[in-house]
């Protein structure tokens, strides 16, 4: 079972075949690791014979690029949806869930079906976490270290940001603006610094974060990091809606 997409860019479940998405429940769900942080998803990216991968499923859920998907075409998702849920659930224990920042409603929605399933009324979250300026980000590199190896990578990086620095240096910072190779480099979060009070109840509880697409992954284990070096705690996983790439 995957998805359609027509000249149109309107997005459709399709029972037929495993096309852009897989959201079968015999392949799902699948979990990947980065670096020390656990990333499950409910459904597979899959790259097409034409080009292209599952990611019109996730612009036509946020109404971006064109892209559009009708209510009752995300209905027949909530199935297995609900079934890789549960499995992901079943022998988990999570205190507290905390989205990633975004600009559409997509992942808080995501959030609130996985808080209804489970069993211990996890605490849920929306706002610890706050997306960079771009001054924020371009400091950040200007505090790196030109290490032999990343010099070349780092230098072009500022000075592929310096032209929306120069022009609006407080725009918010998208990780779209970045190749993937370059992502490593950049800590996109911080703490909203409204929630220190509400970050130090955290400490010690286990923590699920929750993220509507896992490309490179920058966006989580930012998270990640920042949670494990403020000592909130080490009891860390994530989910996604869609995973990473496979081939099938």
């Amino acid at each position: 079972m995957g998805i359609t997409v027509n000249d149109n860019k309107v997005v459709a479940f399709t029972s037929e075949t495993e096309q852009l998405v897989n959201t079968s429940l015999d392949t799902n769900p699948n979990s990947h690791k980065l670096n020390n942080l656990i990333v499950h998803s409910v459904f597979k990216r899959l790259y097409s014979r034409q080009g292209g991968d599952g990611n019109p499923l996730i612009y036509a859920l946020k109404g971006q690029k064109g892209f559009s998907i009708t209510l009752r075409e995300c209905a027949k998702f909530n199935p297995n949806t609900s079934v890789i849920l549960d499995r992901l659930l079943q022998y988990k224990d999570y205190e507290v869930i905390i989205t990633m920042p975004s600009s559409h409603k997509i992942v808080e929605r995501f959030a609130k079906k996985i808080h209804r399933k489970t069993s211990n009324n996890a605490v849920l979250i929306n706002n610890i976490f706050t997306k960079k300026t771009f001054l924020e980000v371009y400091q950040d590199l200007q505090n790196l270290p030109l290490t032999p190896k990343h010099k070349k990578d780092i230098i072009s990086l500022r000075r592929s940001l310096e032209k929306d620095l120069n022009r609006n240096p407080n725009k918010i910072f998208s990780m779209k603006e970045v190749d993937t190779k370059d992502r490593m480099f950049i800590c996109p979060l911080k703490i909203d610094s409204t929630q220190i009070d509400t970050m130090e109840q955290l400490k010690g509880k286990s923590i699920l974060l929750i993220d509507d697409l896992l490309a490179s992954g920058t966006t989580l284990t930012s998270a990640y990091n920042l949670l494990i070096t403020l000592g909130i705690s080490n009891k860390i996983e994530a989910i996604c809606l869609l995973g990473k790439l496979g081939n099938k």
